[in-house]
């Protein structure tokens, strides 16, 4: 397991934060759509694709004319001239590279070394152009609605097979799971701001690549590809950062932009 932290210490949760695609598939660890099906971006037109150095990495969602939410893990380096992001394409490596203006963590990561605030935003330099294969995702704003038994629709990039390679785009759906399932599976790194989802029986999941796309519940954004051992495996369901958790602090650091598009949330006038 390769870890490549430089705030957690703590090694369970510093072998956590890895980007998917730097390690090897031996054993891989990783934030993880196997036992899915395969979808056309417009079924989908809120998936983005994040690329680090040209290469595609993670997923991520559209939550803003101007603004894409990601995993943490996915943009630790913090410098926007290393990202790029593609939308409204099945195929990401042949879409248009769009630029990105801004990296946006929460600064407690940088206070705290036990903390896995896995989340981050990314401004983009210019406003999207919305399309039936662009479109926003507005957020889930109460924890109420993260029920267990709830079927969630999460879809990515990622491989479809633990190990594998392929970057078809994919979609499953999935059931919230109580805290208590995660907790038994990974007791050292679930805590309150996480969601539980999957089957224990495995067969679906979330896979490599697919780190930073979304968990979608009642047609919104109800949390972030985080983490799972391996892929589907029986009993290692997914865990995702919870949006109504970090809702208000998103909300905040949007606000606080310059223009008018780069204040905006989708669902907001």
């Amino acid at each position: 397991m390769c870890v490549l932290r430089k705030i957690l210490r703590i090694a369970v949760l510093a072998a956590v934060l890895i980007p998917p695609m730097a390690c090897s598939s031996e054993g891989n660890d990783t934030n993880m759509i196997v036992g899915g099906f395969k979808v056309h971006i417009e079924d989908v037109p809120y998936q983005a694709a994040l690329f680090y150095r040209g290469i595609l990495l993670c997923g991520g969602s559209i939550i803003g004319p101007q603004w894409i939410i990601t995993s943490y893990h996915c943009v630790d380096s913090l410098d926007p001239a290393r990202y790029e992001i593609v939308v409204g394409s099945d195929d990401p490596r042949s879409g248009k590279r769009l630029k990105v203006k801004k990296v946006i963590v929460p600064p407690e990561l940088f206070e705290s070394s036990n903390l896995v605030y896995d989340i981050g935003l990314l401004l983009l330099q210019e406003p999207l152009t919305f399309s039936k294969n662009v479109q926003c995702l507005q957020l889930l704003s109460s924890v109420d609605a993260l029920v267990p038994g709830k079927p969630g629709y999460i879809s990515g990039y990622g491989t479809s097979f633990e190990g594998g390679h392929d970057s078809t785009l994919k979609a499953a759906t999935i059931n919230l799971l109580p805290a208590s399932t995660c907790v038994k599976a990974y007791e050292e790194l679930m805590r309150q701001y996480m969601i539980c989802a999957g089957f224990e029986e495995g067969m679906v999941d979330s896979c490599q690549g697919d780190s930073g796309g979304p968990l979608v519940v009642d047609g919104k954004l109800a949390g972030i590809i985080f983490y799972g051992r391996g892929c589907a495996r029986p009993n290692n369901p997914g865990i995702y950062m919870s949006i109504p958790w970090f809702r208000d602090w998103i909300v905040n650091s949007i606000h606080v932009e310059g223009s008018p598009a780069e204040r905006t949330l989708c669902g907001e006038n």
